[in-house]
C-alpha cells in the first residue's frame, strides 16, 4: 500500500481531483451560486474557490487517518458526502476498496452552501468515474443507514463516516450494525460537539467501540474527529470475567435449572464478589416427576452458592407448538425456516415476560443482564421468547450490558469461563432422581461460553 504522502501527492489522485472539483464548480456556475461548498477533509468550510485553496492544515490528521482506515477495509460507508472529497481519498488510497455516500442533499437552512446543488453533482461524477465502487443513497441518515444494512451492496461494512447531523449518532450505528463486519472503524466527524462526544463515550462503555487498537495505525483523534475501533468483534472481546468484580448480576432464566446447565460455572466464581440474582420467569408444567421440586430445587442451588433467587409466578412451561407461529429456529429444516411467523411481540405472554423483566431490572439495578439467546440455546423456543423479552426490558431500563448464553452460538465469540466440574456436578446432584442434566445435555459440564448483545438505548 501506499504511504498517506504519496496518495495525496499522487498524480492519479490530484487528476482525479481537478476533474471532481470542474464538475462541482460547474454545477454551482450554472446555477448562478458561488464556488462554495461545505468543509471536508481537504477544505475549510464555506471556503470561496475552495478549488483554488491549499489543503487545510487542521484537517491533516483526519485526512491520515482516514487513509489508515481505507486502507485496513473494503467497504466504506458515509454519512454526509458533501463534495465527495473524502470518498474520493479513501477509493484512491485502496483501489480495492468500494463506497456508499448516504446524504438527503437538501439545502434545510438558508445560511447553508447549497448542497442540493453540489452535493448531487459530485456524487454522479464520482458513480461515473467509479461506475463499479460508489453509489450514492439519497435519504437521511438513519433510513439510508437501514438500506445499506438490508441490501449490503457490496457486502460487509468494515469502514463508517459518520459525518452528517450531531445528534443520534448511536442511533446510526444501531441502524447500520446488522450490516458491520465483524471488525471495523468508524470515525466520528463534528468531535468537538458534545453529543457527538456523549454518544461516543456510551458507544465505547457498552462495547459497541475501543479505541484503536492498531499500533501502527496513526493518530485517531484531533480536535476535529476522533476514530475507534467498532463490530461484534469488538463487541464480544470487551467482556472479561474480572468485569464481574463488584457488580450487580441478574440472571434472567426460563426454567427451573437452567441457572446450573448455562451459568453453574460461572456463579461458582463470581458470586463471593458480585451481588447475584436469579430470576426464573416460568413456573413448572403440571404434570412432571419434578413439578413439585424444582422450585425448592433451584432455591437450594441459590443457597448453596450463595446467591438470591426469585421464582415469578406469571408464566406456566407449556408445550412449544404454539410457540411455532411466533418463532422460527436456524436449526429447522431449510423448508421450515421460510414460513410467515406472527411478530413475536403479539405472543400472549411477551408483554407479562417484558415487563416483569423490565421491574425486576428495575427493583435489582443490575450491572449485567444474563439470559437466554436468540437461538434457545438447544431450540427452546420459551428460551428465545424470554430473550426477546428481556432484551426489550434491558433497553427501555438503559442496561449497560446485556449477556447471552453461548450455547447454541458457537459462531459468535465470547466470554469463556472454565470452572470445577465437580463442584457443578454437586449442583446436578440437587435436581437429581427425576432430572439428570449432564447425561441428558451434553454441553452440560463443557465451558460455559457468554456472548455480548449489541445494546442500543431507546431513542427519545
Amino acid at each position: 500500500m501506499q504511504s498517506y504522502d504519496d496518495v495525496i501527492a499522487s498524480p492519479a489522485f490530484l487528476e482525479d481531483l481537478n476533474a471532481l472539483n470542474a464538475a462541482i464548480v460547474q454545477s454551482l456556475e450554472d446555477a448562478g451560486e458561488a464556488a462554495v461548498i461545505n468543509g471536508n477533509v481537504l477544505y475549510t468550510n464555506k471556503l470561496k474557490d475552495f478549488h483554488k485553496a491549499e489543503f487545510s492544515e487542521d484537517m491533516e490528521p483526519k485526512r491520515r487517518a482516514l487513509v489508515a482506515m481505507a486502507q485496513r477495509s473494503r467497504c466504506f460507508v458515509e454519512v454526509g458526502v458533501a463534495g465527495g472529497h473524502a470518498v474520493l481519498l479513501a477509493l484512491h488510497a485502496n483501489p480495492d476498496l468500494k463506497a456508499v455516500g448516504i446524504d438527503m442533499a437538501v439545502r434545510v437552512k438558508p445560511f447553508w452552501p447549497p448542497v442540493d446543488i453540489f452535493v448531487p453533482a459530485a456524487a454522479a461524477w464520482l458513480e461515473k468515474r467509479f461506475p463499479e465502487r460508489f453509489r450514492l443513497i439519497r435519504k437521511d441518515a438513519i433510513e439510508g443507514l437501514k438500506d445499506v444494512a438490508q441490501t449490503r451492496p457490496f457486502g460487509p461494512v468494515d469502514m463508517l463516516h459518520l459525518d452528517g447531523g450531531k445528534k443520534g449518532r448511536i442511533q446510526e450505528l444501531e441502524a447500520i450494525w446488522p450490516a458491520l463486519a465483524e471488525h471495523g472503524y468508524l470515525m466520528q466527524g463534528d468531535y468537538p460537539n458534545g453529543h457527538v462526544q456523549a454518544d461516543t463515550a456510551m458507544m465505547i462503555e457498552r462495547g459497541l467501540a475501543r479505541e484503536i487498537t492498531d499500533a501502527d495505525f496513526p493518530p485517531a483523534e484531533s480536535k476535529l474527529f476522533k476514530a475507534v475501533e467498532t463490530g461484534q468483534r469488538v463487541l464480544s472481546e470487551s467482556v472479561v470475567l474480572k468485569d464481574f468484580n463488584g457488580k450487580r448480576i441478574l440472571i434472567c432464566t426460563a426454567h427451573q435449572d437452567d441457572e446450573v446447565l448455562f451459568a453453574g460455572g460461572l456463579l461458582g466464581k463470581v458470586a463471593k464478589d458480585a451481588e447475584v440474582t436469579v430470576a426464573c420467569f416460568f413456573r413448572p408444567a403440571e404434570g412432571r416427576k419434578d413439578t413439585d421440586t424444582r422450585i425448592g430445587a433451584m432455591r437450594q442451588v441459590c443457597e448453596s452458592l450463595g446467591v438470591g433467587c426469585v421464582q415469578y409466578p406469571f408464566a406456566v412451561e407449556s408445550h412449544h407448538r404454539p410457540l411455532r407461529r411466533f418463532v422460527v429456529l436456524h436449526s429447522e429444516p431449510e423448508e421450515n425456516q421460510g414460513r410467515k411467523v406472527r411478530p413475536i411481540g403479539r405472543h400472549g405472554l411477551y408483554p407479562v415476560l417484558r415487563d416483569t423483566a423490565f421491574a425486576a431490572i428495575r427493583q435489582y439495578r443490575p450491572d449485567i443482564v444474563i439470559t437466554h439467546n436468540r437461538e434457545g440455546e438447544y431450540g427452546h423456543r420459551e428460551h428465545v421468547l424470554l430473550h426477546h423479552a428481556v432484551v426489550e426490558a434491558a433497553r427501555h431500563a438503559d442496561t449497560p450490558m446485556l449477556l447471552s448464553f453461548g450455547v447454541g452460538q458457537e459462531g459468535r465469540p465470547g466470554l469463556t469461563v472454565t470452572y470445577d466440574k465437580r463442584r457443578k456436578k454437586k449442583l446436578f446432584d440437587v435436581y437429581m432422581p427425576q432430572w439428570d442434566g449432564p447425561r441428558l445435555y451434553e454441553f452440560a459440564l463443557k465451558p460455559e461460553t457468554y456472548v455480548r448483545e449489541a445494546l442500543f438505548p431507546v431513542s427519545g
